[in-house]
């Protein structure tokens, strides 16, 4: 996560924009940047108010310049304003991107600005935005008290100052609430040198009642949380009376001396505080020793409040975080099952693609080629890969149904149309001959016995050529079922094809058109080059459709992953024709997991379900011919990535 960056403007620029907000004051006033602002004379009704930073000056454009941040670096660019933006003294090129350094001085017209970027830290200790924070004026009295006390006593002094400082650094930066909690208990053990044990109780839910999530000793000890031992009373104190407690010879005091618990474990000093947000108690937090009465103070009441309350927020981020993948999760997964209902026969295959290829990218740490080793992905990178699974297909919305159904080369209807033509033709043809046969008879005034003789050989000429429009028939059936694998076009369809029939308007017809002629040989599949320009176009139409989704940063890629789940490494693939390194990691797993399930899906009209093994064959044959990836080919073998719990 790459830290933000701000402007800061001369009093001049910053008085006409704090006359606008109804600030006086002519200080240099801090503009937050984030990942993009535009800045301009005007507010934009269709920005957000964080990505427009408004200076009223009149020499300034409705819409001046724009800043952008990639990765860890930031840009300027000009919108063709009237005046002119200027980076140390030179004027940009409108439309042109300009790298911005810290330090970098910026004119836009008359307004003079400085760009300062902080310092970056690395993902896993950048903090976060901390919206509660410790009283800093309540450690006053102690650092008074100080200047009297030994040196000892202000050494500790300062490094608890320390230690709550990294603290609230550190629980900003965390992302993983078990994360959280071990290092709740690292600061605890830090801040307290006194305390013995530490307890920390959660509510799942507002209405649930708290329940122990970690218990640890400061030797490290780690406890069963079920199995610990603490006073409802004091419980009951903390969470319904929100009210910190911080006891002193707990086992004199006339309150809490005679509870079993307090008894039982030889608590001699104890401070619990409750973790509040807003008006909702999320949990608690107890500190105790069985060792020293006197181990807590109060100013010890007040370092744990505060960390209290850096805690209680990240656990409603993580709670916010949760509900808003929650979320997510249910409208990705309701999207995929209704587009899949267009097609019955294909429902599924998302889900299981996702499948495989989550379990094929989780392979990767166990290969054996370090090269895939050193490539084995986050939480986040499987997740992206998860939701690019199973949005791969998501622009078969677009596809009509008769394409999207279509099982055999021919259409239902394009067959039944063809069957009637047959049959046309045999009437045709009886009706042609049948007719000969009554004019011939009328010239030549046959005999009884020639008449008959004539209309036996008739029958054996329309038998002839019925049974000739038979095996037309048998083949056109034969040929109008699709091929797993490239097969050679039938060249009897040629003869059907030239085959021609004189119909009652006196007009020849043929038996079968071009279009159906191009449609049943097709080598592969059932669908003609215009159907599969139509299919085909799903991908482009996928990556269409998520670009408009605003992704995560951690989830940026997800568009990306899925659009090129049909290229190859060789370049035969589609829609940009990709090759080798072009095609990202998690593509190629998306790839090998789409393909498997296209070949071992149950049974569809147009094919019949593979067996594994014969998928596999089929897989490692792409594999050789350069069109996917090998090693990770042997991964999802190595690993049985197909073996998914709960596989439709």
């Amino acid at each position: 996560m790459e830290p933000p960056a701000t402007f800061s403007a001369s009093p001049g620029a910053i008085k006409a924009y704090l006359e606008w907000t109804g600030c006086e004051a002519a200080k240099p006033a801090v503009f937050a940047l984030h990942d993009e602002a535009v800045i301009g004379r005007d507010p934009q009704d269709a920005l957000a108010l964080d990505k427009f930073i408004c200076i009223p000056e009149h020499t300034i454009s409705r819409r001046h310049a724009r800043i952008r941040r990639r990765g860890a670096s930031y840009y300027v660019e000009d919108l063709h304003s009237r005046n002119g933006t200027f980076v140390l003294g030179e004027r940009l090129a409108p439309g042109a991107w300009h790298v911005l350094r810290d330090g970098d001085e910026l004119a836009l017209a008359s307004v003079p600005l400085v760009f300062h970027s902080l310092v970056v830290l690395d993902r896993a200790s950048m903090p976060t935005v901390i919206t509660s924070s410790v009283d800093a004026t309540r450690f006053t009295p102690v650092l008074a008290d100080a200047k009297q006390a030994d040196r000892s006593d202000l050494e500790k002094t300062i490094h608890r100052l320390h230690a709550m400082a990294q603290a609230s650094i550190a629980l900003g930066a965390v992302t993983d609430r078990a994360m959280l909690i071990e290092k709740i208990m690292n600061f605890i053990f830090e801040l307290f040198p006194l305390a013995e044990r530490a307890f920390i109780l959660l509510r799942e839910h507002p209405r649930d009642a708290p329940t122990p999530v970690a218990a640890r000793r400061r030797d490290g000890a780690i406890e069963d949380p079920q199995q610990v031992r603490m006073s409802s009373t004091i419980i009951d104190e903390v969470l319904h009376k929100k009210r910190a407690i911080l006891s002193l010879d707990t086992l004199s005091d006339r309150y809490y001396g005679a509870l079993e618990s307090i008894v039982a474990q030889a608590i001699l000093s104890v401070m619990c505080v409750p973790l509040i947000l807003g008006d909702e108690v999320l949990g608690m937090i107890q500190v105790d020793t069985s060792s020293d009465p006197y181990a807590f103070k109060e100013a010890d009441l007040e370092i744990l409040s505060g960390v209290c309350a850096e805690t209680a927020v990240a656990l409603k981020n993580f709670q916010l975080y949760s509900d808003i993948k929650g979320l997510l999760d249910g409208f990705v997964s309701a999207s995929v099952q209704a587009i899949e209902e267009r097609d019955p026969v294909t429902a599924g295959h998302s889900f299981r693609v996702a499948g495989y290829a989550h379990n094929l990218a989780r392979a990767l740490e166990r290969s054996d080629d370090p090269v895939l080793r050193r490539a084995a992905f986050s939480a986040d990178q499987l997740r992206e890969i998860h939701y690019a699974a199973l949005l791969h297909d998501f622009g078969k919305v677009g596809v009509r149904e008769h394409i999207l159904r279509k099982s055999k080369k021919l259409h239902h209807a394009e067959m039944c149309l063809l069957e009637q033509r047959f049959l046309y033709a045999r009437a045709c043809l009886e009706r042609q001959a049948y007719r000969g046969l009554a004019e011939r008879h009328l010239q030549a005034g046959w005999s009884v016995a020639a008449f008959r003789h004539e209309v036996e050989r008739i029958d054996t000429e329309l038998r002839s050529e019925g049974a000739r429009l038979d095996a037309f028939l048998e083949l056109i059936l034969r040929a109008n079922e699709p091929a797993v694998s490239t097969s050679a076009a039938l060249a009897e369809l040629d003869a059907i094809r030239d085959y021609q029939v004189l119909g009652a308007d006196g007009a020849s017809f043929r038996l079968i058109d071009e279009g159906e002629f191009a449609a049943l040989n097709v080598c592969k599949g059932c669908l003609t080059q215009d159907e599969r320009r139509q299919i085909e176009a799903h991908v482009a139409d996928s990556y269409s459709f998520l670009i408009l989704i605003p992704w995560t940063r951690e989830l940026a890629g997800v568009p990306a992953i899925a659009h090129g789940h049909h290229e190859k490494l060789d370049g035969s693939g589609y829609p940009m024709g990709l090759r080798g390194g072009q095609i990202s990691l998690q593509t190629r797993i998306l790839t090998i997991g789409d393909i498997y399930d296209a070949l071992t899906a149950r049974d569809r009209p147009y094919k019949q379900a593979i067996p594994v093994d014969r998928a596999l064959d089929l897989i490692a044959e792409e594999c050789r011919a350069g069109h996917l990836d090998t090693g990770l080919f042997k991964v999802f073998v190595d690993a049985r990535a197909w073996e998914v719990q709960g596989n439709a």
